[in-house]
């Protein structure tokens, strides 16, 4: 039988995540972080270790940072393992994260392997970032208990996730896998239509195509871009949305007050924004360089440490103003 309830999604406490790299650890982090037994198997057992190292400091980083639950995290930590077999670290689970990567042919052939390793209920979901899960739920076996959930980086502390059935995707798959990621605070976003890039990705394709070609045509440096963004549209972004941002442009007229008085001026940006679909050849070295003065000698690692920092000052800052999350 597919279909999965909500009431069963929250007696479920075994999960596992397929694939070690930055994201699928990331998600491992997170649910050890709720205490949650998590088995993290990936084909290459070096990247497995380190893998398994990078979710046990994430959970760490949660809970060290007054974001999750001390007792909890302890008891993810004691159960988190890394399984060497596929078989091992499916059997009997909940949920199975797959965080590999975004290849569609990978995809499709591991979803089709573990929907029959797995028991009929288990809940299958993919983390990719742009493509389809209806392609990629073609060969499984019960595909109606498969989805995606796509998360934004890092996942233990971003706390969207959209969710979005392919066409034979369970309504009921659904219910649970929202009421499981919402019972691990995370903000669920569902989608009526199976996109590429789901909304937040094409929201910052979009960005990020105009901030390319600003500095490709000179008008600003890599660094002035960044900042830009930085400390002007992504501070309100934190708060409120584009479009109840807009709201409060309006002043009292609202978003009607707000197109009325500035229709011809957005207007006039948009036939000048950039149309292009295909990155120009100089993209990479021209960022690559523009990026070499705002990065410093800073390492990746120094660098995610303090993307981690600020993003979870800013969750306790958010947290104070809003409340805790539901769930």
């Amino acid at each position: 039988m597919e279909r999965v309830s909500s009431d069963e999604a929250n007696g479920k406490h075994r999960v596992a995540v397929i694939g070690a790299g930055s994201t699928g650890s990331s998600w491992a982090g997170l649910f050890a972080a709720h205490g949650l037994s998590v088995t993290l198997y990936d084909a290459r057992p070096e990247a497995a270790a380190m893998g398994l190292d990078r979710a046990r400091r994430a959970a760490r980083f949660l809970a060290a940072r007054g974001l999750a639950d001390r007792e909890r995290v302890a008891e993810g930590l004691s159960q988190i393992r890394h399984e060497s077999a596929l078989q091992g670290a499916v059997d009997g689970v909940f949920l199975v994260q797959e965080a590999v990567t975004d290849d569609l042919s990978v995809k499709k052939g591991l979803f089709a392997s573990v929907s029959r390793l797995t028991d009929d209920d288990t809940l299958i979901a993919t983390s990719t970032s742009g493509l389809s899960i209806s392609a990629i739920q073609q060969d499984a076996h019960l595909p109606g208990r498969t989805l995606a959930a796509h998360p934004y980086n890092p996942p233990h502390l971003i706390p969207l996730v959209e969710i979005a059935a392919g066409r034979m995707t369970t309504a009921g798959s659904i219910e649970a896998a929202s009421a499981f990621y919402r019972g691990l605070g995370k903000e669920v976003v569902l989608l009526r239509d199976d996109v590429p890039g789901y909304i937040a990705n094409r929201l910052s394709a979009a960005l990020w195509r105009e901030a390319v070609d600003l500095v490709l045509t000179g008008v600003a440096t890599v660094e002035e871009v960044d900042r830009a963004v930085r400390t002007g549209p992504g501070l309100r972004w934190a708060a409120m949305g584009p479009h109840l941002v807009y709201h409060l442009g309006g002043g009292p007229g609202g978003i009607r007050g707000h197109l009325a008085h500035l229709t011809g001026t957005k207007e006039a940006m948009l036939r000048d924004l950039a149309t292009w679909t295909s990155f120009p050849a100089e993209t990479a070295d021209v960022l690559a360089n523009g990026l070499a003065p705002e990065i410093g000698d800073r390492s990746i690692d120094e660098l995610e440490e303090l993307r981690d920092e600020t993003l979870a000052a800013l969750l306790d800052a958010l947290r104070h103003v809003n409340g805790p999350p539901e769930g």
